[in-house]
């Protein structure tokens, strides 16, 4: 199903962007697609061998359920029987392709991901077909429109864009000679994120970095269009960030946000040529390194779901035991790309608690002061829900296996 670009460029999008993982037919190169291992879902390590084989549950929703219907294997065999005309798009099909968490765990095991697209990425493709074919979910709806209106997914308005750096006397690009780009994100202007997109800018003043910010230019870097099926607007976002900073001159962006660190790093390499990215811990890390950023030592333990080494580091330099979760082959994203972030007032249910066991963090609901508890859909709770602190304990070197189906079911008695 061919789709234009904004620029007239003849883009694919939905099922027929995957056709080669899907069996397709008269393609010039031999099609693909799931082989029915079920690695992505069973029960015991993928590799046996592994000095750290890692935890037997894999999939969240699998794990739920308990029914195959709802596992990466089966959400793959679904899209192929649309994409052949099969098997047509019904509320029961819409349940299984939006109940994943968008953890990526059958991502890392997939070994036809080694040979192109893994089950995640047919998985968003079938959204991006559902929403084509039928619109957005109505839980999503409102984040369409932000981004389509506002460039945003809360939706906030333009006019409103960049005022958590009020005060700071931060230049924009053309206002300075800055080849240094801070891309703050949508979150920079919601609770959950303004203190970290403050704090780090003040960092990078004080290590007398040279930077701008975009301020009311800044738009969403496309991450729950690309993770929820807009792929219209995701594109549409890609090329006019792409093409700002190829404005600008800028050679390097430094992301507050983790998310928009990976969806700038998915952008097209040559509509980005000689562009670094990194994230605000990774250019801390680097000034900390070059003596130009000093901290006083701070005994504190704390914890860190980060995958690059530089938080490790980071942490370390000020004194700061940082434990910190298995490597992102056995850990699990937080599953914001399921919509948890931007559906209504997600983003205030995110910050710490002082009364945490140890004065670890602990996640609580800035609204009611519990522990947070947002809903997808009545079917899904685990699809937008946060884990508690208490549930999220690790046994060793790694997650208890059976932590997030205590949970879930948990919530299910409930």
């Amino acid at each position: 199903m061919p789709a234009e670009g904004t620029k007239g460029n003849p883009r694919s999008l939905g099922l027929e962007r995957v056709k080669k993982w899907l069996y397709a037919k008269d393609l010039a190169e031999r099609g693909a697609g799931c082989v029915l291992c079920g690695s992505c879902y069973g029960h015991g390590p993928v590799n046996p061998m592994e000095d750290e084989p890692g935890f037997k549950s894999k999939c969240p929703p699998y794990e739920f359920y308990r029914f195959q219907r709802f596992t990466p294997k089966s959400r793959w065999l679904m899209s192929q029987r649309v994409f052949h005309g099969l098997d047509k798009i019904t509320p029961e099909l819409k349940e299984v392709i939006y109940t994943c968490t968008t953890c990526l765990m059958c991502q890392e095991i997939c070994g036809v991901r080694n040979d192109g697209y893994g089950p995640w990425d047919i998985g968003v493709a079938m959204r991006e077909e559902i929403t084509e074919k039928e619109g957005p979910l109505e839980a999503h709806r409102s984040i369409l429109e932000g981004l389509q209106h506002h460039n945003n997914p809360w939706p906030q308005p333009r006019t409103e864009r960049g005022r958590w750096a009020e005060g700071l006397g931060l230049p924009k690009p053309g206002q300075t000679a800055a080849s240094t780009l801070l891309f703050a994100g949508c979150s920079a202007d919601q609770p959950s994120g303004r203190a970290g997109a403050l704090s780090l800018a003040k960092l990078l003043q004080r290590a007398g970095e040279d930077f701008a910010v975009l301020g009311e230019s800044e738009s969403c870097c496309g991450l729950y269009a690309k993770d929820l099926g807009f792929r219209r607007e995701y594109y549409r976002l890609e090329e006019e960030n792409s093409a700002l900073v190829g404005k600008t001159g800028i050679k390097r962006i430094v992301t507050a946000c983790a998310s928009c660190h990976r969806i700038w790093k998915g952008y097209p390499k040559a509509a980005l040529a000689g562009v670094e990215i990194r994230h605000g811990v990774e250019q801390l890390e680097k000034l900390v390194r070059e003596g130009r950023l000093t901290f006083s030592p701070v005994a504190r333990t704390t914890m860190t779901h980060a995958t690059w080494g530089g938080a490790a580091g980071y942490t370390s330099r000020r004194g700061i035991s940082c434990a910190r979760f298995p490597a992102s082959s056995w850990s699990r994203c937080g599953a914001t790309g399921a919509g948890l972030g931007a559906v209504a007032a997600a983003a205030e249910c995110r910050r710490p608690s002082p009364n945490s066991p140890g004065g670890t963090p602990k996640t609580v609901c800035a609204r009611r002061g519990k522990p947070a508890r947002r809903f997808f859909s009545p079917r899904a709770p685990f699809a937008c829900e946060v884990l508690p602190w208490e549930r999220a304990r690790t046994s060793k070197s790694r997650i208890s296996s059976n932590s997030w189906l205590r949970h879930f079911r948990s919530l299910r008695k409930n």
